[in-house]
């Protein structure tokens, strides 16, 4: 695939995925009812499998009408026992994230587009200065090859189950319940909130995968084009992108985002603005992935003793070695990016993922600590399995 489409595609992927999340982050106001008679008030059956925005709008809220006129306001959603018989109507009412799976696609194409953007501005850059010479050749069979990543990403899902299952089995759940529950991926309910774990990580998944989208397809894409301005002229951004990897480790998202926090007075108990949050996932991030295609001094008089062009020196051996280097790591950056991005998401009150997982460990609330957990496990085993496939279709020689 030639180099300009190879880009015009990842803009496309990026801006798909970016857009699904948006519209995943969309919530509506809506109200559940049910009715009946006798001395308990019962809430509608589905209340607790629908995608409430709780971590974003607040958990919903009830009230129960009796004979028509006595109105009853609950702090939470639970059954009602009532003095007499009567005739009852059960509201609920609250904010609801009806588009919220779309987030899972648009979060695993932001990450193609953006895998696909760096191997494409790379090998533009390689195509306009030696031509041809830019094509990797190999051999080897691309469908083996998929079967092999995928039967390793099976073996990791299995893995984690067997854990999950012992974890659940000390804490006194039934073996049978837990398997039943690990194959349609169902974690019970929240101890805190009382509604479906499932529920609340499809609520918080578009918020990670909003701000995750807009960080790693910016700090990938203009990370690339710093990495290969400083490996094709040598000179003050070679010096800054060399170093950046340090300052990018002293200076950690977390340590940026509280930097914010205070030189903004910024009050994050409400949340705070996508802005902040991806300014502080973004700085440390963009250079200490472009720093992943410089390689060490000295590697130039190596290529030159062997009577080489500078331009195919530099286009094809440096740039070339170094990028596909880099691009098999594209799925461990995607996996700090998210880890610094849970704390990031903590700091702010952010309503994503890592704000879930921060509630649950506040709370003690085992299972949403347990599904969040799988959950991120689940997202970093696909990019990972992913980002071997493209790895594999880009570079033939890696199917051997």
């Amino acid at each position: 695939m030639r180099a300009r489409a190879l880009v015009i595609i990842s803009l496309i992927l990026i801006v798909a995925g970016i857009y699904l999340s948006f519209l995943a982050t969309e919530s509506q106001y809506i109200s559940l009812v049910s009715y009946g008679q006798g001395n308990c008030a019962v809430p509608p059956s589905d209340w607790q499998s629908q995608y409430w925005s709780v971590m974003n709008k607040g958990p919903p809220v009830a009230t129960v009408i009796l004979n028509g006129s006595k109105t009853l306001i609950l702090r939470q959603v639970e059954n009602v026992s009532l003095n007499s018989t009567s005739f009852y109507v059960y509201v609920i009412h609250g904010y609801v994230e009806e588009l919220a799976p779309l987030s899972l696609p648009g979060i695993l194409l932001v990450f193609v587009g953006s895998a696909m953007g760096f191997r494409g501005t790379v090998l533009l850059v390689q195509e306009r200065a030696i031509g041809d010479l830019a094509s990797s050749r190999g051999t080897g069979s691309l469908s083996g090859y998929v079967i092999k990543r995928f039967l390793s990403f099976l073996v990791s899902i299995l893995i984690i189950s067997v854990i999950t299952a012992i974890l659940e089995m000390l804490h006194g759940e039934n073996l049978f319940r837990v398997i039943l529950e690990l194959l349609t991926f169902n974690f019970g309910l929240s101890q805190h909130y009382g509604l479906d774990v499932d529920s609340l990580l499809m609520s918080a998944l578009p918020y990670t995968s909003l701000l995750s989208g807009i960080s790693f397809s910016l700090s990938i894409y203009l990370g690339s084009f710093m990495a290969v301005r400083s490996v094709a002229q040598e000179g003050l951004l070679t010096k800054i992108v060399r170093r950046w990897k340090y300052i990018g480790n002293a200076l950690a998202s977390w340590v940026i985002a509280l930097s914010l926090i205070y030189a903004f007075h910024l009050k994050v108990e409400s949340g705070v603005n996508i802005v902040f949050p991806v300014v502080a996932l973004f700085f440390p991030f963009i250079g200490t992935y472009a720093n992943r295609l410089i390689l060490p001094y000295g590697v130039n008089d190596a290529f030159k003793a062997k009577g080489l062009s500078r331009a195919v020196l530099v286009y094809r051996h440096m740039l070339g070695s170094a990028s596909v280097v880099a691009l098999s790591t594209i799925s461990a950056a995607f996996v700090d990016m998210l880890v610094a991005e849970f704390l990031v998401e903590s700091i702010f009150y952010w309503p994503g993922l890592g704000f879930l997982l921060r509630e649950g460990a506040v709370y003690g609330d085992f299972k949403v600590v347990e599904g969040v957990l799988i959950f991120y496990s689940t997202i970093v085993l696909l990019s990972g399995l992913v980002g071997d496939i493209f790895y594999g279709y880009v570079d033939p020689r890696v199917r051997r």
